[in-house]
Protein backbone atom coordinates (compact mmCIF):
# COMPACT_ATOMS: atom_id res chain seq x y z
CA UNK A 1 0.00 0.00 0.00
CA UNK A 2 2.87 2.45 0.53
CA UNK A 3 4.42 1.54 -2.87
CA UNK A 4 1.17 2.29 -4.14
CA UNK A 5 0.99 5.51 -2.23
CA UNK A 6 4.31 6.71 -3.35
CA UNK A 7 4.25 5.59 -6.99
CA UNK A 8 0.58 7.91 -7.23
CA UNK A 9 2.42 10.57 -6.03
CA UNK A 10 5.23 10.38 -8.35
CA UNK A 11 2.83 10.27 -11.50
CA UNK A 12 0.98 13.34 -10.00
CA UNK A 13 4.01 15.27 -9.15
CA UNK A 14 5.42 14.50 -13.11
CA UNK A 15 2.13 15.16 -14.75
CA UNK A 16 2.27 18.80 -12.21
CA UNK A 17 5.89 19.15 -14.29
CA UNK A 18 4.73 18.37 -17.44
CA UNK A 19 1.54 20.73 -17.29
CA UNK A 20 3.55 23.64 -15.96
CA UNK A 21 5.52 23.52 -19.18
CA UNK A 22 2.61 24.41 -21.01
CA UNK A 23 2.72 28.10 -20.55
CA UNK A 24 6.54 28.25 -22.30
CA UNK A 25 5.43 29.90 -25.18
CA UNK A 26 3.88 32.68 -23.29
CA UNK A 27 4.57 36.13 -24.37
CA UNK A 28 5.49 37.77 -27.71
CA UNK A 29 6.91 37.29 -30.40
CA UNK A 30 7.79 38.70 -33.62
CA UNK A 31 8.60 37.28 -37.10
CA UNK A 32 8.25 36.91 -40.98
CA UNK A 33 5.27 35.04 -42.65
CA UNK A 34 5.57 33.75 -46.20
CA UNK A 35 3.39 31.50 -49.34
CA UNK A 36 5.73 28.54 -50.05
CA UNK A 37 8.58 29.30 -52.28
CA UNK A 38 8.03 32.85 -51.51
CA UNK A 39 11.94 34.96 -50.13
CA UNK A 40 11.78 35.75 -46.89
CA UNK A 41 12.69 39.71 -47.72
CA UNK A 42 9.23 39.74 -49.44
CA UNK A 43 7.46 38.33 -46.86
CA UNK A 44 4.72 40.13 -44.15
CA UNK A 45 5.60 40.81 -40.95
CA UNK A 46 3.63 39.18 -37.97
CA UNK A 47 3.37 39.16 -34.24
CA UNK A 48 1.57 37.00 -31.76
CA UNK A 49 1.13 37.72 -28.00
CA UNK A 50 -0.04 33.92 -26.68
CA UNK A 51 -1.75 33.64 -23.47
CA UNK A 52 -1.46 30.32 -22.30
CA UNK A 53 -2.50 28.36 -19.27
CA UNK A 54 -0.57 26.55 -17.88
CA UNK A 55 -2.59 23.85 -16.10
CA UNK A 56 -4.96 23.20 -19.71
CA UNK A 57 -2.68 24.49 -22.34
CA UNK A 58 -5.74 26.58 -23.72
CA UNK A 59 -4.61 29.51 -25.82
CA UNK A 60 -6.38 33.17 -25.79
CA UNK A 61 -3.98 35.66 -27.86
CA UNK A 62 -3.40 38.32 -30.84
CA UNK A 63 -1.88 38.45 -34.07
CA UNK A 64 -0.86 41.31 -36.06
CA UNK A 65 0.34 40.90 -39.69
CA UNK A 66 1.94 44.36 -40.98
CA UNK A 67 2.86 44.97 -44.60
CA UNK A 68 6.66 46.29 -44.19
CA UNK A 69 7.64 49.77 -45.02
CA UNK A 70 4.01 50.28 -45.54
CA UNK A 71 0.94 51.96 -42.71
CA UNK A 72 -0.98 48.46 -44.15
CA UNK A 73 -1.90 45.74 -41.39
CA UNK A 74 -4.42 43.67 -39.69
CA UNK A 75 -4.64 43.20 -36.07
CA UNK A 76 -6.42 39.82 -34.50
CA UNK A 77 -7.50 37.83 -32.07
CA UNK A 78 -6.71 34.58 -31.74
CA UNK A 79 -7.04 31.28 -29.64
CA UNK A 80 -5.74 27.48 -29.66
CA UNK A 81 -4.02 24.76 -27.60
CA UNK A 82 -0.50 24.44 -26.19
CA UNK A 83 -0.59 20.93 -27.11
CA UNK A 84 3.17 20.41 -25.90
CA UNK A 85 5.33 22.65 -24.08
CA UNK A 86 6.93 23.78 -27.39
CA UNK A 87 4.11 23.43 -29.51
CA UNK A 88 0.94 25.49 -29.86
CA UNK A 89 -1.82 25.06 -32.28
CA UNK A 90 -4.06 28.44 -33.07
CA UNK A 91 -6.62 30.15 -35.41
CA UNK A 92 -7.35 34.08 -35.92
CA UNK A 93 -11.51 34.33 -34.45
CA UNK A 94 -11.91 37.67 -35.52
CA UNK A 95 -10.17 40.70 -37.40
CA UNK A 96 -10.29 43.38 -35.00
CA UNK A 97 -8.58 45.87 -36.99
CA UNK A 98 -7.08 46.84 -40.37
CA UNK A 99 -5.72 49.15 -42.52
CA UNK A 100 -4.88 48.14 -46.30
CA UNK A 101 -4.59 49.28 -49.63
CA UNK A 102 -7.65 48.99 -52.48
CA UNK A 103 -8.27 45.62 -53.79
CA UNK A 104 -6.52 43.88 -50.73
CA UNK A 105 -7.94 41.35 -48.10
CA UNK A 106 -6.73 40.33 -45.03
CA UNK A 107 -7.20 36.79 -44.72
CA UNK A 108 -8.00 34.45 -41.88
CA UNK A 109 -5.70 31.82 -41.14
CA UNK A 110 -4.46 28.77 -38.50
CA UNK A 111 -1.28 27.30 -37.82
CA UNK A 112 0.86 25.17 -35.75
CA UNK A 113 3.96 26.71 -34.36
CA UNK A 114 7.31 24.77 -32.56
CA UNK A 115 10.18 26.25 -30.71
CA UNK A 116 13.30 24.33 -31.76
CA UNK A 117 16.05 25.28 -28.64
CA UNK A 118 19.18 24.47 -31.07
CA UNK A 119 17.92 27.79 -33.23
CA UNK A 120 15.93 29.59 -31.01
CA UNK A 121 13.28 30.15 -33.65
CA UNK A 122 9.42 28.80 -33.46
CA UNK A 123 8.48 27.53 -36.99
CA UNK A 124 5.10 26.02 -38.40
CA UNK A 125 2.98 25.84 -41.62
CA UNK A 126 -0.18 28.12 -41.63
CA UNK A 127 -2.98 28.36 -43.96
CA UNK A 128 -6.07 30.25 -44.26
CA UNK A 129 -9.35 29.13 -43.57
CA UNK A 130 -10.96 31.78 -45.98
CA UNK A 131 -8.88 32.40 -48.92
CA UNK A 132 -8.74 29.51 -50.40
CA UNK A 133 -5.42 27.56 -51.71
CA UNK A 134 -3.38 30.21 -49.67
CA UNK A 135 -0.82 28.62 -47.22
CA UNK A 136 2.79 28.72 -46.34
CA UNK A 137 5.41 29.00 -43.91
CA UNK A 138 6.17 31.23 -40.13
CA UNK A 139 9.40 31.45 -38.48
CA UNK A 140 9.22 33.97 -35.27
CA UNK A 141 11.50 34.88 -32.25
CA UNK A 142 10.70 36.01 -28.90
CA UNK A 143 10.24 39.45 -28.80
CA UNK A 144 10.76 42.29 -26.18
CA UNK A 145 8.01 44.39 -28.05
CA UNK A 146 4.13 43.90 -27.02
CA UNK A 147 2.36 44.26 -30.39
CA UNK A 148 0.83 47.22 -31.34
CA UNK A 149 -3.10 47.20 -31.53
CA UNK A 150 -3.83 50.60 -33.29
CA UNK A 151 -2.94 52.06 -36.67
CA UNK A 152 0.66 52.59 -35.37
CA UNK A 153 3.08 49.79 -36.31
CA UNK A 154 4.33 47.45 -33.42
CA UNK A 155 8.67 48.35 -34.77
CA UNK A 156 10.32 50.44 -36.88
CA UNK A 157 10.62 48.01 -39.73
CA UNK A 158 14.45 47.66 -40.40
CA UNK A 159 14.02 44.36 -38.40
CA UNK A 160 12.12 42.79 -41.07
CA UNK A 161 15.35 43.46 -43.36
CA UNK A 162 17.73 42.02 -40.72
CA UNK A 163 15.93 38.61 -39.88
CA UNK A 164 15.60 38.25 -43.89
CA UNK A 165 18.99 38.38 -43.89
CA UNK A 166 19.73 36.25 -41.22
CA UNK A 167 17.54 33.56 -42.16
CA UNK A 168 19.02 33.51 -45.81
CA UNK A 169 22.69 33.09 -44.18
CA UNK A 170 20.98 30.33 -41.96
CA UNK A 171 21.78 32.03 -38.36
CA UNK A 172 20.05 30.94 -35.40
CA UNK A 173 18.10 33.60 -33.78
CA UNK A 174 19.95 36.28 -32.05
CA UNK A 175 19.83 35.64 -28.77
CA UNK A 176 20.88 32.00 -29.07
CA UNK A 177 23.61 33.31 -31.46
CA UNK A 178 25.07 35.92 -28.54
CA UNK A 179 24.51 32.58 -25.67
CA UNK A 180 27.01 31.02 -28.02
CA UNK A 181 29.60 33.75 -28.07
CA UNK A 182 29.77 34.07 -24.12
CA UNK A 183 29.80 29.84 -23.95
CA UNK A 184 32.53 29.27 -26.16
CA UNK A 185 35.15 27.77 -25.65
CA UNK A 186 38.62 28.23 -27.19
CA UNK A 187 41.52 26.15 -27.04
CA UNK A 188 44.87 26.54 -28.28
CA UNK A 189 46.06 25.24 -31.90
CA UNK A 190 49.32 23.42 -31.36
CA UNK A 191 52.33 23.27 -33.90
CA UNK A 192 55.50 21.01 -33.93
CA UNK A 193 58.71 21.70 -33.11
CA UNK A 194 59.91 24.57 -35.41
CA UNK A 195 57.01 24.30 -37.46
CA UNK A 196 54.44 26.87 -38.45
CA UNK A 197 52.24 24.17 -40.65
CA UNK A 198 49.16 24.06 -39.15
CA UNK A 199 47.51 20.32 -38.39
CA UNK A 200 43.96 19.15 -40.05
CA UNK A 201 43.16 18.15 -36.31
CA UNK A 202 42.50 21.78 -35.62
CA UNK A 203 39.87 22.05 -39.27
CA UNK A 204 36.98 21.55 -37.82
CA UNK A 205 37.49 23.92 -34.58
CA UNK A 206 38.70 26.93 -37.15
CA UNK A 207 35.50 26.51 -39.14
CA UNK A 208 33.17 27.03 -35.64
CA UNK A 209 35.41 30.55 -34.87
CA UNK A 210 34.09 31.51 -38.77
CA UNK A 211 30.78 30.60 -38.29
CA UNK A 212 30.34 31.92 -34.95
CA UNK A 213 32.37 35.26 -35.99
CA UNK A 214 30.64 35.92 -39.47
CA UNK A 215 26.83 35.19 -37.40
CA UNK A 216 28.02 38.64 -35.48
CA UNK A 217 28.54 41.42 -37.42
CA UNK A 218 29.81 43.25 -34.78
CA UNK A 219 32.61 40.72 -33.75
CA UNK A 220 36.61 40.02 -34.53
CA UNK A 221 39.19 37.67 -33.52
CA UNK A 222 42.70 37.83 -31.85
CA UNK A 223 45.10 35.15 -33.45
CA UNK A 224 48.21 35.23 -30.82
CA UNK A 225 50.75 33.41 -31.49
CA UNK A 226 53.75 31.59 -29.19
CA UNK A 227 56.79 29.63 -29.37
CA UNK A 228 58.83 27.57 -26.82
CA UNK A 229 61.81 29.03 -25.78
CA UNK A 230 64.44 27.46 -28.39
CA UNK A 231 66.02 29.89 -30.06
CA UNK A 232 66.91 33.17 -30.14
CA UNK A 233 64.24 36.17 -29.58
CA UNK A 234 64.18 37.27 -32.51
CA UNK A 235 63.62 34.02 -33.88
CA UNK A 236 60.99 33.08 -31.91
CA UNK A 237 58.98 36.73 -32.33
CA UNK A 238 59.08 35.75 -36.36
CA UNK A 239 58.33 32.40 -36.11
CA UNK A 240 55.36 33.39 -33.78
CA UNK A 241 53.96 35.38 -36.27
CA UNK A 242 54.41 32.59 -38.80
CA UNK A 243 52.23 30.83 -37.09
CA UNK A 244 49.20 33.19 -36.45
CA UNK A 245 49.53 33.91 -40.19
CA UNK A 246 48.97 30.69 -41.26
CA UNK A 247 45.48 30.49 -38.95
CA UNK A 248 44.33 33.99 -40.15
CA UNK A 249 45.53 32.34 -43.53
CA UNK A 250 43.09 29.45 -42.87
CA UNK A 251 40.32 31.91 -41.58
CA UNK A 252 40.42 34.20 -44.60
CA UNK A 253 40.45 30.90 -47.19
CA UNK A 254 36.84 29.77 -44.67
CA UNK A 255 34.99 32.92 -46.05
CA UNK A 256 36.06 35.42 -42.86
CA UNK A 257 37.18 39.16 -44.13
CA UNK A 258 40.36 40.05 -43.21
CA UNK A 259 39.42 43.67 -41.53
CA UNK A 260 37.56 40.96 -38.54
CA UNK A 261 40.97 39.52 -37.93
CA UNK A 262 43.93 40.89 -35.50
CA UNK A 263 47.37 39.07 -35.06
CA UNK A 264 49.50 39.28 -32.49
CA UNK A 265 53.15 37.21 -32.03
CA UNK A 266 54.57 37.18 -28.73
CA UNK A 267 57.82 34.78 -29.18
CA UNK A 268 58.38 32.80 -25.93
CA UNK A 269 57.46 36.01 -23.70
CA UNK A 270 54.16 34.37 -22.76
CA UNK A 271 54.36 30.63 -21.91
CA UNK A 272 51.73 28.71 -20.60
CA UNK A 273 54.08 26.36 -18.80
CA UNK A 274 57.45 26.20 -17.98
CA UNK A 275 60.02 25.72 -20.68
CA UNK A 276 62.09 23.14 -18.46
CA UNK A 277 60.31 20.21 -20.03
CA UNK A 278 59.55 18.95 -22.92
CA UNK A 279 55.68 18.53 -22.46
CA UNK A 280 55.60 22.41 -21.28
CA UNK A 281 57.63 22.94 -24.77
CA UNK A 282 54.80 21.20 -26.85
CA UNK A 283 51.88 23.39 -24.55
CA UNK A 284 54.13 26.73 -25.69
CA UNK A 285 54.34 25.88 -29.41
CA UNK A 286 50.23 27.69 -29.63
CA UNK A 287 48.26 30.27 -30.92
CA UNK A 288 45.63 31.45 -28.45
CA UNK A 289 42.41 33.39 -29.68
CA UNK A 290 40.37 36.00 -27.68
CA UNK A 291 37.14 37.42 -29.19
CA UNK A 292 37.09 41.54 -29.55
Amino acid sequence: MMRLGLLLIAIIFNLSSVFAQLDFLNGSWQGILTTFDQPYEKGTAIWFDFVIDKESGDMKGESRCETPFTPYFAYKNIDGQATEAFTVEYKDVIIGYQENQSGRVWCHQKGTLTYDPDTGYLTGDWKSTDCRSISGKITLFRSQHKLSKTDTVTLYHSWFNNMAFELNKGWNAYYVREAEVRNFQFQPVYFDHDKDELKTEFDSYLKDIVRVIESHTDLRIKIIGHTDSNGTDEYNIALSRRRADKIKQFLIDNGLREDRIVIEFRGETDPRMSNSSAIGKQLNRRVDFEFI
